[in-house]
Formats: C-alpha cells, sequence, structure tokens
C-alpha cells in the first residue's frame, strides 16, 4: 500500500493506492479527505465516486509470453527501436532525493507536453513529493543522442506499479515523429523487464475510457495485450470541514 497525506490550500489530503483493509485505513486517517485510488467497492454512500476502467498485465508470467502477448506491429517496432540505438533507463525515488533536478526537469517536460497535446494538466506535485520520500516513484526515459523521446512515471508498493504519468517529446524541431512512437513502445517494454526485475508482480497501465473505449490512447495500450479491469476512485470527507466540502460537491453535481 501506498498511504501518504498532503497539504493543499491548508487542508489535508489522504492519497491512497492499492489499499487491501479499506475501512481499517479511512478509521486511521486524521486528514480533512480521503482518496482511495483503485477500490472494488463502491460502498461509500457519502463519498464522491468515479468507476474507473483500465489494463493490467501479470508479470509473474515468463517475459517471453508478456512480449508475445503484443500485437506484431509493436513487437516489430520494438525491436527496431532498440537496432536504431534508442537507449532506455530507470530512476528510483532515492535517486529523485539525491538529484532534486530530476523531478523538476520532469514537470517541465510534462507541462509543456499536455499543453502541446490540449489535455488537462493533472500533475499533483505535493503528492509527488510525498510519494518519493515513501519511496514509492519509478521514472523511466527512452532516449538518443541526449534527447529523451519518452518518459513514463510509475507509482508503486513494491507489488504493484501503476502508470501515473507519460510523456512524448513531440516538440522538438526536426525529430522523426515515427521513431518518437517506436521509443516509447520501446520504453513499455523496457519498463515491464524492470518492474519484473524489482519483483513487482502487476502493471497496471493506468486507466483507458472504457472497456471498449476507440480512442487512441484506449487503442495504443490494448496492443500490449493487458487484461481489462475495473475498479473505484473514492473521495471521502473524513473531518468535519472535509464533509462539508464533499456533500456540496455532491449536491453541486446533482
Amino acid at each position: 500500500m501506498v498511504n501518504v497525506v498532503y497539504k493543499k490550500k491548508g487542508l489535508k489530503i489522504n492519497a491512497v493506492w492499492f489499499c487491501d483493509d479499506v475501512d481499517k485505513t479511512i478509521k486511521a486517517s486524521r486528514a480533512d479527505f480521503v482518496f482511495l485510488h483503485g477500490v472494488y467497492a463502491n460502498s461509500y454512500k457519502k463519498a464522491i465516486t468515479s468507476k474507473q476502467y483500465s489494463l493490467t498485465t501479470d508479470l509473474t508470467v515468463p517475459q517471453e509470453e508478456i512480449f508475445k502477448g503484443f500485437s506484431k506491429n509493436y513487437r516489430y517496432e520494438i525491436n527496431r527501436a532498440k537496432k536504431e540505438s534508442v537507449e532506455c533507463i530507470a530512476y528510483n525515488s532515492d535517486d529523485f532525493k539525491n538529484n532534486h533536478h530530476l523531478l523538476s526537469m520532469f514537470k517541465k517536460e510534462y507541462d509543456d507536453f499536455v499543453k502541446l497535446k490540449g489535455i488537462e494538466n493533472t500533475y499533483n506535485e505535493l503528492a509527488m513529493e510525498q510519494y518519493i520520500e515513501r519511496g514509492s516513484v519509478i521514472l523511466t526515459k527512452a532516449f538518443k543522442d541526449d534527447v529523451n523521446y519518452a518518459q513514463h512515471v510509475y507509482v508503486s508498493d513494491k507489488k504493484i506499479a501503476r502508470l501515473l504519468y507519460s510523456v512524448s517529446n513531440f516538440r522538438t524541431e526536426g525529430l522523426d515523429s515515427n521513431l518518437i512512437g517506436r521509443a516509447n513502445k520501446y520504453l513499455h517494454w523496457y519498463d515491464i523487464q524492470y518492474l519484473c526485475d524489482c519483483k513487482i508482480n502487476v502493471l497496471d497501465w493506468g486507466g483507458i475510457s472504457s472497456i471498449d473505449g476507440s480512442n487512441g490512447v484506449d487503442k495504443f495500450k490494448k496492443e500490449f495485450g493487458g487484461r481489462e479491469c475495473s475498479y473505484y476512485n473514492v473521495i471521502l470527507g473524513k473531518s468535519i470541514i472535509g464533509k462539508i466540502v464533499i456533500s456540496l460537491m455532491k449536491l453541486k453535481r446533482g
């Protein structure tokens, strides 16, 4: 389990991932809000609840079998990226603690990426700092000639790793967009091998829009052969002010 507390606008938020005993965790929390990521029960009537669809890969099976589960085209592009001298590297929380520039550099590139793509910026710097402090962050990069082509950030409790943020470098003038795509696929394969070496059992691909979703991101992730699943994200008010805020938010949402 990953269990951290951070402050936002003077209020304490308790973010919890991969929780086995949800009720015990809620009871023990002294925060204003408890944000449960990926729970399988939808029994919190006074909470704000949203259903999340995702894909998971079993990392306990042989790596060759996982690779065979990728689409034929993805296997070809991964092998091609390797031949094109794309390199990959992984950083853990200790690396972030020893080199604060790593986090600030990733944040800048993520901010640029979402702005360029016109998508919502979901980067939570306050939570990230706490995940790093607890040793729960993995960052991987695919690069060539000192240029980052793709980056992935995972939150992990040493048993499950969930893809939290993903960045591809489409802004550098002169870069081959097809090579960027191949490098990103190659990085996902590198991630799987790295997570297996770390004895992590499950890779969660970080969500899809729906089980039968047909948008580009969903299609991209499904080509890696993950198993479809669903769970809930739950925000509970724990303190008096937290309960009032959640009630007002529920009223506003109808």
